[in-house]
């Protein structure tokens, strides 16, 4: 099976907020607080990236499967709400998604990414080392029962990009 990476348009956003809630919302019960995410709405999405990034959306076939957000600070690219529906998972789409946005950063001139983690979320946090991120700091929650970490991976030369990339799963993508 194939996937399709792509920038969101603004009429997509509202899409890109459906993905979003539903793979956030798997942690409503099992995280304390509940992830921001869950309070977003498609104005936040489009007053938070005004400006100054975009969304992605990801396709199998012709479903929408993943979304993310980004945005660009003076001296890296953030970036957030990488989300994957379960039923499309393990299927090597996050990693694609990742990779993408660091092509689009250096595209940019950036030479560092950074992404907050939920530090309860062991599973995460290991793909994004897995990736090449660091932890750099450690933030906790008022109730210090949990936090989250900031991430960072620097970047290396890798030029170039299409606007839209495909990736073939059985290729191991």
């Amino acid at each position: 099976m194939r996937y399709e990476i792509r920038s969101a348009v603004d009429e997509e956003l509202p899409v890109v907020h459906r993905i979003m809630r539903e793979a956030f919302g798997e942690y409503r019960e099992r995280l304390n607080p509940p992830p921001s995410a869950l309070k977003e709405e498609v104005e936040d999405i489009r007053r938070k990236l005004a400006g100054r990034g975009g969304a992605l959306l990801v396709w199998l076939g012709d479903e929408p499967v993943g979304s993310a957000q980004y945005y660009f600070s003076e001296r890296y690219m953030y970036i957030g709400r990488v989300s994957i529906l379960e039923r499309a998972r393990r299927r090597g789409i996050g990693s694609g998604t990742m990779a993408y946005l660091e092509r689009l950063a250096i595209r940019q001139g950036y030479s560092e990414t950074r992404i907050e983690v939920r530090a309860s979320l062991l599973g995460n946090v290991a793909l994004y080392r897995k990736l090449g991120y660091a932890i750099v700091r450690r933030r906790t929650y008022p109730d210090g029962k949990d936090g989250w970490f900031v991430m960072r991976k620097k970047l290396s030369g890798r030029t170039g990009m299409a606007e839209e990339v495909r990736h073939d799963e059985s290729a191991g993508a």
